[in-house]
């Protein structure tokens, strides 16, 4: 089996993910200037589309650096039939859940996969990076995604509920005519939240790419190539163009209507916990954080305003994410991809 195919493999799989990515996380983003009519699903997608390419070019590397940490697997050619698995185990996830309607994570579909592959490929546990549960400040490994999986949905809360209690002080006495305003500032929280998520969810992919380089002794540095930037903002780009409605509905309508304000405010507020998480290489979930700034949005609005069944559904999902994609990693490599690292030895 030629190396060079298999990390030809790597790379269209990696595009794909990304894809299913954008249609995935980037229907959030695109959700809540849809709903609060800050934005035609025409201009969103296009809006987001091209902000999600400026990230994934211009968004740096530190979140590349926390996806190598999951794993110790040695730098050799049997680490490709891994990243392969997982891949496939990320992509049917999203797609599974784009069915489903339900903004699940991209990013713990992505490392639910790779443990899966790595548990599957090793008999064991051993090439798992677990990191130190006891340093939360300084977490690396398999335990800084998890907290990063506990953590963001209850800053995004958190920062929901007091940003909207701050602007219905600062806007009291504010009349009907703040809503075009609130409207038209969107023009500029929207690209914002789109250039975080194109900057922390590309580096995902380029992450794979780089390690599965590096793999194949292609590269010795561990730093992000132009071309891998460039194909990965773009197939971020098609896939938010490729909108799934039903998420869009769900985020946007089905936890909590939002009007302009509250657009507003999950969109500060999200992109505020993103650009950060991107900042200290943290792998947070932008279709998670969104979200649940939209609960914290709707409970500092009306506790009663929530639907709560709704938002249920989106967390059990999120929870059910890396166990699941872990399985469908695991069983896929037993009766599928095995026969690769069969092949290279």
């Amino acid at each position: 089996m030629s190396i060079t195919f298999l990390i030809f493999v790597v790379v269209v799989l990696a595009l794909v993910y990304t894809f299913t990515n954008g249609f995935q996380d980037g229907s959030s983003v695109t959700a809540a200037p849809i709903a609060c009519g800050a934005m035609t699903e025409l201009q969103a997608m296009l809006v987001v589309a091209a902000f999600e390419f400026l990230g994934a070019m211009f968004g740096g590397s530190s979140v590349v650096g926390a996806v190598h940490a999951i794993t110790t697997w040695p730098k050799r050619p049997d680490l490709l039939p891994v990243a392969i698995t997982g891949l496939c185990a990320a992509v049917l996830w999203n797609y599974l859940t784009r069915i489903l309607r339900v903004p699940s994570s991209s990013t713990h579909a992505l490392v639910g996969g790779l443990i899966g592959a790595m548990v599957a490929a090793a008999h064991g546990f051993k090439y798992i990076n677990w990191g130190h549960p006891y340093d939360v400040i300084n977490s690396t490994g398999v335990i800084r995604v998890l907290l990063s999986l506990f953590i963001s949905p209850l800053v995004g809360i958190a920062v929901g509920y007091l940003l909207l209690r701050l602007a219905a002080l600062l806007l009291v006495s504010a009349t009907p005519a703040m809503n075009k305003v609130l409207r038209g500032v969107q023009w500029v929280t929207v690209p914002i939240l789109a250039f975080a998520h194109g900057a922390n969810d590309t580096q995902k992919a380029m992450a794979v790419i780089v390690l599965s380089l590096q793999a194949a002794g292609m590269s010795h540095s561990g730093i992000v190539p132009l071309w891998a930037r460039l194909i990965t903002g773009i197939a971020m780009a098609f896939g938010v163009i490729m909108l799934a409605p039903g998420i869009v509905k769900r985020v946007g309508y089905d936890i909590f209507k939002l009007r302009p304000l509250h657009g507003f405010i999950v969109e500060l507020g999200s992109e505020t916990v993103v650009l950060t998480a991107s900042v200290i290489g943290a792998p947070v979930a932008t279709s998670q954080v969104i979200s649940s700034t939209v609960v914290g949005v709707g409970s500092s609005q009306r506790m009663k305003a929530v639907r709560w069944l709704v938002f249920k559904d989106i967390f059990v999902a999120w929870f059910l994410t890396i166990p699941a994609a872990a399985v469908f990693a695991y069983l896929l490599y037993i009766a599928f991809f095995h026969y690769l690292t069969e092949a290279l030895h």
